[in-house]
């Protein structure tokens, strides 16, 4: 308890199972949170929760493909608790099996990228001056995927935004480390992220070959997630930057 105790932490994706889930995990450790999704109406519930943890919530409503949003976003959330030190990217457009690299439309590289890479990047660039700035330091997670480190065909659009998250969480890394701000990656494998049956998942992954080249032989659960944000978070990881980091229960791809 307590070790993300005084941190001001904006929280991408809030309305989704994951991104709550690190919300309350963050909460626990004592952060304040600046909410967001889309609408903001939606996170009432999980941020009446949060308050009565004992830390303080707000809401901010963005839609990351739109640049006016990304704006208000910025502001609204640095002033919200006049500073913000922790920015998670949990956030993620739908993703379908959209073609490969003749199939998918245009569309589909462009909504994955604007949600994915350029909407980060515009509200990074509006954040990151003023976290150097506060002179305080700072923790950036995203969120990326397998998809973006090999041939997965189908997946080619998503797998290329990932890739680019990936590239930016590197430079962010690199470019603002002398002022104290870390970037680092979560590389999440199979999770379980509903309330789905937890065994049967299990044993149906067993059965269908999927544990064959994982050496742990079951699904990854929220908290297997949660407690290394947590961690990336906080004090405890301040010599640890530009790093990817896989909870996949040692896939070997």
């Amino acid at each position: 308890m307590g070790r993300l105790q005084g941190k001001r932490a904006l929280m991408t994706g809030a309305g989704g199972h994951m991104g709550s889930e690190l919300c309350r995990a963050f909460a626990a450790e004592g952060a304040d949170l600046i909410l967001t999704t889309r609408t903001a109406s939606k996170l009432d519930p999980l941020a009446e929760e949060i308050a009565g943890m004992g830390v303080r919530a707000a809401k901010v409503g963005a839609d990351f493909t739109v640049a006016e949003d990304i704006d208000r976003l910025a502001d609204e959330a640095w002033q919200a608790f006049d500073g913000i030190d922790v920015v998670l990217f949990s956030s993620q457009p739908s993703v379908p099996l959209m073609g490969d690299l003749l199939t998918a439309s245009e569309s589909d590289f462009r909504d994955q990228f604007e949600a994915m890479v350029w909407g980060p990047l515009r509200l990074m660039r509006l954040l990151a001056p003023k976290m150097a700035e506060a002179g305080k330091g700072g923790s950036i997670i995203t969120f990326i995927s397998c998809c973006g480190f090999g041939a997965y065909p189908g997946y080619d659009a998503y797998g290329m935004a990932k890739a680019g998250l990936w590239w930016m969480t590197m430079n962010m890394a690199f470019q603002w480390g002398e002022h104290g701000i870390r970037a680092n990656a979560i590389e999440p494998g199979g999770i379980l992220t509903n309330d789905g049956d937890y065994e049967w998942r299990n044993r149906v992954s067993t059965e269908s070959g999927v544990f064959k080249r994982q050496s742990i032989k079951r699904m990854g659960r929220n908290e297997d997630v949660t407690g290394l944000a947590v961690y990336l978070a906080s004090d405890e990881s301040q010599f640890t930057s530009g790093q990817n980091i896989a909870v996949n229960g040692g896939r070997f791809y």
